[in-house]
């Protein structure tokens, strides 16, 4: 037992372990990458069952080229929540979603008559607050006062695709 006591024993067993751990560590091998048409479709939920399938697949194709091209998605969720605390809602929706930071996440509320944009944290300083509500408003609002919910969240949707180009 006094070998283990030598500081250059110590060393080497401290190497060896080290070795071991990221030799185990690479055997199990990364996370695995989700396929790309899966990822786009996952965070397209019409749960108020209000979007086109041809819109839903738009959305989804908009993703997936987002996401190839500047690692964000615009996730779009349309719900009958109805309550006041939609913004609060739709922020914990979208961590269930498993959005990142650098994601945007368009909220249809059906019954509750309201709609929200929300930008990831990574975003939150050049895409600010303000730049949330302008942009949803600007293009939303008409489409979704008639209640053309299909053209709100593509023009909305192709608008933040735009601003990604241009600034992400």
């Amino acid at each position: 037992m006094q070998v283990l006591k030598k500081q250059s024993v110590a060393w080497a067993i401290t190497a060896v372990l080290i070795v071991l751990a990221i030799c185990i560590g690479v055997s199990k091998g990364g996370p695995t990458a989700q396929p790309a048409e899966d990822l786009a479709r996952s965070y397209v939920l019409d749960e108020a069952d209000v979007l086109s399938k041809k819109t839903e697949s738009k959305l989804a194709q908009q993703n997936q080229q987002t996401w190839e091209r500047y690692g964000s998605v615009v996730a779009v969720l349309t719900v009958n929540y109805g309550k006041e605390d939609f913004g609060e809602y739709l922020m914990n929706r979208a961590d269930k979603m498993g959005l990142t930071d650098a994601d945007f996440i368009i909220g249809l509320d059906i019954s509750g008559d309201n709609y929200w944009l929300i930008q990831g944290f990574a975003m939150a300083d050049v895409f600010t607050d303000d730049l949330c509500s302008n942009y949803a408003y600007r293009y939303m609002e008409e489409d979704f006062a008639r209640q053309d919910y299909d053209s709100a969240v593509l023009a909305l949707s192709g608008a933040l695709g735009d601003w990604l180009r241009d600034n992400w």
